[in-house]
């Protein structure tokens, strides 16, 4: 057998040599295995033990499995009012660091920017602005387009656009 089994190929294993045993052995007085003397029924009893604590170990995977995804489904739903709980501490106590650290809580940092930081900010974002010719909601509103003329004097008809798949 590989060094690295799965585990229902183990319990099918273990299965076939009780099955064996049963069909074979049965009127067997006793088998020396590994230095000790085992009836044939030991045999199975000990054969049997390793295919229950398996199963155990299937079914423990399982319960295991259903309740991790019932605790992230509770925290999933329940995220929201935890974050809203949170700030509302922060905003109780937020003048007493040792209330809150009771909660487990701290208060939050305050950002200091410079004047120098914000000039920048503002001058690189007004060139961000004039780069992308961006606009205003009014000034968009002035803007109308026009449809190409023929040089007929009539409009072209735009091309069909096709369908989005």
């Amino acid at each position: 057998m590989a060094a690295r089994t799965r585990r229902s190929d183990r319990l099918a294993a273990d299965q076939k040599l009780i099955d064996g045993v049963k069909q074979y052995l049965a009127q067997s007085p006793s088998l020396t295995v590994d230095g000790q003397s085992m009836t044939p029924t030991a045999i199975v009893a000990y054969l049997q033990g390793r295919i229950d604590a398996a199963k155990a170990v299937s079914g423990a995977e399982a319960a295991f499995q259903a309740a991790l995804k019932g605790e992230r489904d509770t925290r999933t739903k329940s995220s929201t009012t935890r974050s809203a709980l949170v700030r509302l501490f922060v905003g109780m106590f937020l003048s007493s660091p040792d209330t809150l650290a009771v909660f487990g809580l701290s208060a939050p940092k305050v950002g200091t920017k410079t004047v120098d930081v914000k000039a920048k900010a503002a001058l690189k974002s007004k060139a961000t602005r004039e780069a992308r010719h961006t606009m205003g909601k009014n000034q968009k509103a002035a803007i109308k387009g026009s449809l190409p003329v023929a040089s007929n004097g009539a409009p072209v008809a735009s091309p069909a656009t096709p369908p989005k798949v």
